[in-house]
């Protein structure tokens, strides 16, 4: 379905919030987000929706703003099966018009300003979709209900729960409202920004109730139940199990005792890629074979899911990168812990500017011991040390360096452990354009630890040691004054990885873990070992950034 034509009415009789200015947030989100949205203060326009230019209204108004005859014809119009969506204060617009308090299917009666938490009562409701509770600095209503209307989103106030987010039918016509809306800081929010673009779309007439994908898995072995993770994953987020690869007869076996006899099971993966018309397909075995079998799967014309690292080799994943583009697919990877309690704290943190600028960020973990004796411990099938657990810590310092890399260098010892050919010890260094940098350390012959973060900025630093469970150190300067503070971590969800997933591949929304980012990560990994190799000089990134 293409994207509606969208007109924003953005006004009022009093300038608080000032609506024209603030509205600008709605417009911009909906062009983002691919609409053609054209912004206005001019109530008039209501009077010309019959000319067909507009298949949706976006209402950001309050007060005396709309006259009866504009109602009128705003009325009209969604009867006809034009789509309305009202933002906030649009429901006491022209208090006094009856027409509108039943168009909308409620009035305010009074209001309250401080932070809330929005609730998703209807998980099922479309618009609803995969979205996860979530907390405003903003300003809920207490309203009047003035015609029946179907509420997805609710809000606790005064000991009762109350609707936050709600559709209704008009005639041929869809209305949907939105309850938040009275600061900047609330129109972006990228909850709220989200809720936005699907109400739109809601209003004029497309329906994904029912959409879904099917997806099937290569590689269910044993360790950390990772195929039954992703799979169950994926299902919480609206997707379907359909088949099971593996080369092992009793690993096929427990697959099909853990997800039922519908299952299909492949014991060759040609044989799935060529029988299996499953769309999505999550590549979960050893690292080295994660590029070829997701290229592989992009060929026949599937959307592909690796386990982490995405790649061995940074030319490994241009080439996944560059099947995904011609046969038009999404190549992605299992970079679950972006959604870890303690990484979105800590860049929640950074975002608030409580350290200034962030200049050096520093990573490390690992212990003093002989590995274990499995396929990680060994270069060939793992790509090497640094790209099991170092994955996620160079991913995690590119989110909070989001900056172009100038160079990497590295340094790779093998000293203790002759029987597995993975290093002992490794370190990546990479600078930043700005004169920013970062490091990351691993190692098993590492016998005193460093923090699992160590950040500094302009105005401050945080610290996070291994093993902490509840608060994040940070400290800040401010006129002069030191001040030290401990925030609480947050509760990890690592299901928003394939509810972004099934966002993008359903409904078209932004993807969270691109190709392109996860390259960047090989890439670090990647150079710091040519790097150390060379004596440790810098390399540069071999592609555009």
């Amino acid at each position: 379905m293409s994207k509606p034509n969208v007109l924003v009415l953005a006004g009022a009789a009093a300038q608080f919030p000032q609506y024209p200015r603030d509205g600008v947030h709605l417009t911009t989100a909906l062009t983002q987000a691919g609409f053609d949205a054209t912004q206005t203060t001019d109530a008039g326009m209501l009077s010309s929706l019959g000319t067909g230019k507009f298949q949706v209204v976006v209402l950001y108004t309050f007060g005396d703003f709309l006259n009866d005859a504009a109602i009128e014809s705003l009325a009209k119009f969604v009867r006809a099966g034009g789509g309305l969506v009202g933002i906030h204060t649009a429901i006491a617009t022209s208090p006094n018009n009856e027409t509108l308090g039943k168009l909308f299917g409620a009035r305010i009666v009074k209001g309250y300003i401080g932070e809330h938490k929005i609730t998703v009562s209807d998980p099922n409701h479309p618009i609803a979709h995969r979205v996860q509770d979530f907390r405003m600095d903003d300003e809920l209503y207490v309203t009047e209900k003035k015609s029946d209307f179907h509420a997805f989103l609710s809000t606790s106030f005064e000991a009762d729960q109350h609707p936050m987010g709600w559709t209704r039918s008009e005639g041929g016509g869809k209305v949907v409202y939105l309850g938040n809306g009275h600061t900047p800081g609330g129109l972006q929010h990228p909850t709220f920004k989200q809720l936005l673009t699907r109400s739109v779309r809601f209003a004029a007439g497309e329906d994904w109730s029912n959409r879904t994908l099917s997806c099937a898995a290569v590689g269910y072995g044993a360790q950390f139940s990772m195929a039954k993770q992703h799979l169950r994953s994926a299902e919480k987020a609206r997707l379907t199990t359909k088949a099971i690869c593996d080369i092992d007869a009793k690993r096929l076996e427990a697959a099909s005792a853990e997800f039922g006899p519908t299952l299909q099971t492949y014991p060759s993966y040609d044989e799935m890629i060529q029988q299996c018309d499953a769309e999505l397909i999550m590549v979960i075995t050893p690292h080295n074979l994660h590029a070829p079998m997701a290229i592989k799967a992009l060929a026949a014309g599937r959307h592909v899911v690796s386990e982490k690292p995405f790649t061995c080799t940074t030319a490994e994943a241009t080439a996944v990168i560059d099947a995904a583009k011609k046969a038009n697919r999404m190549a992605t990877v299992f970079h679950n812990r972006r959604w870890d309690g303690d990484f979105v704290t800590i860049r929640d943190i950074v975002r608030t500017g409580v350290i200034g600028d962030v200049f050096h960020v520093e990573c490390g973990f690992g212990s003093f011991g002989e590995p274990r004796d499995w396929w990680r411990s060994y270069k060939e099938p793992s790509g090497g040390a640094l790209f099991d657990w170092g994955a996620h810590f160079v991913d995690w310092i590119l989110q909070i360096m989001p900056h172009k890399i100038e160079s990497v260098s590295g340094d790779f010892k093998k000293l203790k452990y002759p029987a597995f050919s993975n290093e002992d010890f490794t370190s990546a260094h990479i600078r930043f354009e700005g004169g920013r940098s970062a490091s990351v350390e691993q190692g098993c012959v590492n016998a005193i630890g460093k923090a699992k973060y160590r950040i500094l900025g302009t105005n401050g630093g945080i610290e996070m040691l291994h093993g902490e469970k509840e608060v994040i150190r940070v400290v800040s300067y401010k006129d002069g004054h030191r001040i030290e503070s401990k925030y609480p971590i947050g509760t990890s969800d690592w299901d928003g990885f394939y509810r972004n997933v099934a966002d993008h591949l359903l409904l078209g929304e932004p993807l969270i873990v691109t190709a392109e980012s996860a390259r960047k990560v090989i890439a670090v990994l990647d150079l710091a070992e040519q790097s150390s190799k060379q004596g440790g000089v810098p390399v540069k990134l071999p592609f555009e950034q």
